[in-house]
Protein backbone atom coordinates (compact mmCIF):
# COMPACT_ATOMS: atom_id res chain seq x y z
CA UNK A 1 0.00 0.00 0.00
CA UNK A 2 2.89 2.32 0.71
CA UNK A 3 4.26 1.56 -2.73
CA UNK A 4 0.94 2.75 -4.25
CA UNK A 5 0.85 5.69 -2.24
CA UNK A 6 4.59 7.00 -3.13
CA UNK A 7 3.85 6.15 -6.98
CA UNK A 8 0.86 7.96 -6.69
CA UNK A 9 2.71 11.31 -4.94
CA UNK A 10 5.66 10.98 -7.49
CA UNK A 11 3.32 10.84 -10.30
CA UNK A 12 1.24 14.28 -8.87
CA UNK A 13 4.35 16.13 -8.73
CA UNK A 14 5.51 15.24 -11.79
CA UNK A 15 2.32 16.46 -13.79
CA UNK A 16 2.23 19.72 -11.21
CA UNK A 17 5.00 20.98 -11.82
CA UNK A 18 4.13 23.82 -14.63
CA UNK A 19 8.25 24.76 -15.05
CA UNK A 20 8.40 21.46 -17.14
CA UNK A 21 6.70 21.62 -20.10
CA UNK A 22 4.72 18.41 -20.94
CA UNK A 23 6.50 17.19 -23.83
CA UNK A 24 9.77 17.25 -22.15
CA UNK A 25 8.24 15.01 -19.10
CA UNK A 26 7.02 12.75 -21.53
CA UNK A 27 9.34 10.39 -23.38
CA UNK A 28 8.13 9.25 -27.21
CA UNK A 29 9.38 5.90 -28.01
CA UNK A 30 12.33 5.31 -30.25
CA UNK A 31 11.48 5.74 -33.95
CA UNK A 32 11.22 2.57 -35.65
CA UNK A 33 12.45 1.65 -38.67
CA UNK A 34 10.59 0.04 -41.43
CA UNK A 35 11.29 -2.49 -44.06
CA UNK A 36 9.95 -2.17 -47.75
CA UNK A 37 7.42 -4.82 -47.14
CA UNK A 38 5.54 -3.27 -44.75
CA UNK A 39 5.84 0.17 -45.98
CA UNK A 40 4.30 -1.03 -49.36
CA UNK A 41 1.86 -2.71 -47.17
CA UNK A 42 1.50 0.81 -45.36
CA UNK A 43 0.79 2.81 -48.10
CA UNK A 44 -0.56 0.32 -50.60
CA UNK A 45 2.01 1.37 -53.11
CA UNK A 46 4.46 -0.76 -54.78
CA UNK A 47 8.32 -0.77 -54.62
CA UNK A 48 8.71 1.03 -58.18
CA UNK A 49 6.02 3.45 -57.26
CA UNK A 50 8.10 4.04 -53.74
CA UNK A 51 11.53 4.48 -55.81
CA UNK A 52 10.01 6.67 -58.18
CA UNK A 53 8.49 9.44 -55.50
CA UNK A 54 11.31 9.09 -53.75
CA UNK A 55 13.64 10.23 -57.03
CA UNK A 56 10.72 13.08 -57.21
CA UNK A 57 10.64 14.14 -53.78
CA UNK A 58 7.52 13.39 -52.81
CA UNK A 59 7.82 10.41 -51.04
CA UNK A 60 10.14 10.36 -47.57
CA UNK A 61 13.65 8.71 -47.93
CA UNK A 62 15.06 5.81 -46.75
CA UNK A 63 17.91 5.28 -44.15
CA UNK A 64 20.56 3.05 -45.40
CA UNK A 65 20.87 0.02 -42.89
CA UNK A 66 23.31 -2.25 -44.34
CA UNK A 67 25.33 -2.68 -47.62
CA UNK A 68 22.13 -3.82 -49.46
CA UNK A 69 19.22 -2.96 -47.13
CA UNK A 70 17.09 0.21 -46.32
CA UNK A 71 14.48 1.11 -44.26
CA UNK A 72 12.07 4.49 -43.17
CA UNK A 73 11.53 5.94 -40.29
CA UNK A 74 8.04 5.16 -39.16
CA UNK A 75 7.31 8.51 -38.19
CA UNK A 76 8.03 10.14 -41.73
CA UNK A 77 6.14 7.29 -43.72
CA UNK A 78 3.02 7.82 -41.10
CA UNK A 79 3.98 11.79 -41.92
CA UNK A 80 3.40 11.19 -45.34
CA UNK A 81 0.10 9.39 -45.11
CA UNK A 82 -1.48 11.92 -42.77
CA UNK A 83 -1.06 14.94 -45.72
CA UNK A 84 -2.09 12.23 -48.38
CA UNK A 85 -5.59 11.18 -45.81
CA UNK A 86 -6.07 15.28 -45.12
CA UNK A 87 -6.06 15.98 -49.07
CA UNK A 88 -2.53 16.95 -49.47
CA UNK A 89 -1.42 16.64 -53.16
CA UNK A 90 1.52 14.43 -53.98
Amino acid sequence: MQVAHLLHEALTLLCSDSTIPLAQRIKPAPDRLLRLPEVERLTGLRRSAIYEQMHRGIFPRSVKTGQRTAAWPESAVQSWIAERMNGQPS
